[in-house]
């Protein structure tokens, strides 16, 4: 198998890695493709993985294709180009819908995927859009792919707006969580360092702990609740002051930001 990128920015970097890592590809299968002359040879050298001078060339070199560029690049970028019946490629792009691909590249040899921020540590929550057109051996090499940087979820179309704010961006709000219990502590006395270690860790285990139980969140909360205890006094604290209304509200507005997006790069 032989993948290749056209744009190599810090998500197509992360995918790269985790390919490397877990041993999924060798760096001589590996091509890529950027605007920058510069830029290509600085990660040749520092990647040893093959640059090519054009989108097109890449496309030739590969059996799959991940596209990794902006979504205001990506008229541009596909114009002109010419895919071949046996190359799959797969879209890493926001925003930039089936609708769109199709004016370029038949549904039969597209998926569209959603990594995120976290796969650059192999603990990515990446969506793959159904697509009923692709085989089954097309879409298990993108979930052999993406699955090399954390786990998959496969989903209809119309649910990646809810996927982006869920997963996509919430990594965002997660950090924000983090840090502000952390400043919490350092407000008490503790360092930010030691602080941001605990937290992160809380958060860390809080999150493998979801996962891994047959019990639903609400009623994790009330395992680590002991009667008249400090962790109830905390949760109902956050009830009070609309904790729940507020991530609500920020999701809702990743969604909506997110249809607009949509729309407009459609229309």
């Amino acid at each position: 198998m032989k993948i290749g990128f056209i744009g190599f920015g810090n998500m197509a970097k992360a995918i790269a890695k985790g390919l490397i890592d877990n041993n999924v590809l060798e760096r001589e299968n590996i091509y890529f493709s950027t605007r920058s002359k510069e830029s290509r040879l600085a990660i040749e050298t520092e990647w040893s993985i093959n640059a090519l001078e054009s989108n097109q060339a890449v496309i030739d070199h590969s059996d799959i294709i991940i596209l990794a560029v902006k979504p205001h690049q990506m008229d541009d970028v596909l114009t002109g180009l010419d895919f071949t019946s046996d190359v799959l490629l797969l879209s890493i792009v926001a925003g930039y819908s089936s609708e769109q691909l199709n004016r370029y590249i038949s549904p039969q040899h597209y998926i569209r995927t959603m990594p995120n921020l976290n796969a650059q540590v192999n603990a990515s929550m990446t969506a793959l859009v159904e697509n009923n057109q692709v085989t089954e051996a097309d879409m298990g090499k993108a979930k052999t792919i993406f699955s090399a940087v954390g786990e998959i979820v496969v989903i209809p179309e119309e649910q990646l707006g809810i996927f982006i704010a869920l997963a996509g961006s919430s990594p965002a709000l997660v950090f924000l969580f983090i840090d502000t219990l952390a400043r919490t502590a350092v407000k008490h006395g503790m360092p930010k360092a030691k602080a941001t270690k605990i937290a992160a860790q809380a958060v860390l285990g809080s999150g493998k702990t979801v996962k891994e139980s047959a019990d639903s969140p609400w009623n994790l909360i009330d395992q680590v609740s002991s009667p008249g205890g400090i962790t109830v006094e905390a949760v109902l604290s956050l009830l009070e002051t609309d904790f729940s209304s507020s991530i609500i509200k920020a999701v809702d507005t990743m969604i909506e930001k997110n249809e607009e997006m949509t729309n407009r790069n459609t229309n």
